[in-house]
């Protein structure tokens, strides 16, 4: 099982390796420089990893200095006080931390933040919870420590919750031969179906299709996708981008397939190459970006696979994000941007019909200027949830928040007491469903 210090130096040597010119480049220090804080591995490994080659190519050296002890973590997330927040069909927000090494919270305005309490994970770390269509039951991967040289032991999680947050009795799939890409996260992380039954997860070359019923495992093979996305209204699995043989390597485009589970065929979608997808809420439309090596630029494509049009030209780069997230509305898709220099970025609103664009710059709120990690949909599509950060690591080492999409100036914290959504970037479509709806 790969640590993040071993993830990191996995990618830096990778690009060192890209440049042998770079003697004096301290791969060991420059990682126990970065120990200070989870957020600041996760992000600096792309940063670093750009500096490093840029150093190289002019010759450059690079040094680091040493870490330092880092201030006590609170023992859950506090609270904040709250505006009144969205519609009544919004239920609980999950999100997974590195607290604990690895749990989940239950968040929702005006109430304290809770631990996930299922049985059986005492002696476990947990991540990616993902909310089923009608928001009863939250499904999150389980991993119990082994050995670096051990397989796997991972599990899929299912656990009803009511409305004041109780837990029922899980359901829990072993995920027998379960492995990962080199250097990601070991979790199995999976999005749910419309249908409420099947789960489809990424494994090392391997998309897996889990039946929450029966406990039925497909595996497709062959595939490294960075993006899953299941069609509304169907049982097709749109799968896309290839991540690579490693962290270290780029995420490209592949052709788009879909997996229908009726039938067992996977078919290309037309002629179409992305790496990150999302359906809009009528699965009539697929929108789509390319992978690292491509252009910044949004397309658009009918279910079909036919006419692909050109949505918005150069998107712009980013370091964080999920890739794009249409809104439950139809109306609009969001997605991230570099902005203001290093890690930061800002939220873009492109508006289907007109291609117009608006702008969400950093929210402010608690006297903080919050940067997104990942930014998904509320249910009733009038609110953004920020996975975010802030510039105060002495402080505050992250949090949740939600943002009004037509009122970016009314934002309500949910928590900010965490570093959320760890390892978002080795399975992108989860944070998606981590906003529930209300049951009923």
């Amino acid at each position: 099982m790969s640590t993040p210090e071993e993830i990191w130096t996995a990618r830096l040597h990778a690009a060192v390796d890209d440049h042998p010119g770079a003697l004096t480049f301290d791969v060991p220090s420059y990682v126990a420089a970065g120990r200070k804080r989870a957020r600041r591995n996760r992000a600096a490994a792309v940063l670093a990893t750009t500096a490093a080659v840029a150093l190289v190519a002019a010759g450059a050296a690079l040094t680091t200095g040493g870490t330092r002890t880092e201030p006590a973590q609170p023992a859950a997330p506090r609270l904040p006080s709250t505006r009144t927040l969205g519609s009544d069909t919004n239920g609980w927000v999950a999100v997974d931390t590195w607290q604990g090494g690895g749990e989940i919270y239950l968040l929702r305005p005006g109430e304290d933040a809770r631990r996930l309490e299922v049985a059986g994970s005492a002696a476990t770390t947990e991540a990616c919870p993902a909310w089923s269509p009608d928001g009863t039951r939250l499904l999150f991967g389980r991993v119990s420590p082994t050995s670096d040289t051990s397989p796997i032991d991972a599990e899929l999680v299912i656990v009803p919750v009511d409305q004041s947050g109780t837990t029922g009795t899980p359901t829990v799939i072993a995920l027998d031969g379960f492995d990962v890409i080199t250097g990601h996260d070991v979790h199995p992380c999976g999005i749910w179906a419309p249908d409420g039954r099947w789960v489809a997860l990424a494994g090392d070359g391997e998309v897996w299709v889990v039946d929450t019923q029966t406990g039925t495992i497909r595996r497709l093979p062959d595939l490294r996708p960075s993006d899953l996305e299941w069609r509304p209204g169907t049982d097709e699995l749109a799968i896309a981008g290839d991540m690579g043989p490693s962290r270290a390597a780029r995420t490209l485009s592949t052709p788009v397939s879909v997996y229908s589970v009726a039938t067992g065929e996977l078919r290309h979608l037309g002629s179409v190459e992305a790496a990150h997808i999302t359906w809009s809420p009528d699965g009539a439309t697929l929108a789509y970006t390319g992978g690292e090596t491509d252009p910044p630029d949004l397309w658009l494509v009918d279910g079909d696979g036919a006419n692909e049009r050109l949505l918005f030209a150069e998107a712009g780069g980013n370091l964080h994000g999920i890739g794009l997230v249409w809104s439950p509305t139809g109306d609009r898709i969001a997605y991230q941007r570099l902005a203001g220099g290093g890690e930061r970025h800002e939220v873009v609103l492109v508006d289907v019909a007109d291609k117009s664009e608006t702008v969400i710059e950093a929210p402010e709120a608690d006297g903080q200027l919050w940067y997104p990690f990942t930014v998904s949909w509320s249910p009733e599509g009038t609110t953004l949830l920020y996975a975010a950060w802030t510039e105060d690591d002495e402080t505050l080492p992250g949090g949740v928040i939600a943002v009004s999409a037509d009122d970016p100036s009314n934002v309500t914290v949910l928590t900010d007491a965490i570093d959320p959504v760890p390892n978002y970037d080795s399975h992108q479509w989860t944070p998606t469903q981590m906003w529930a709806r209300r049951p009923g």
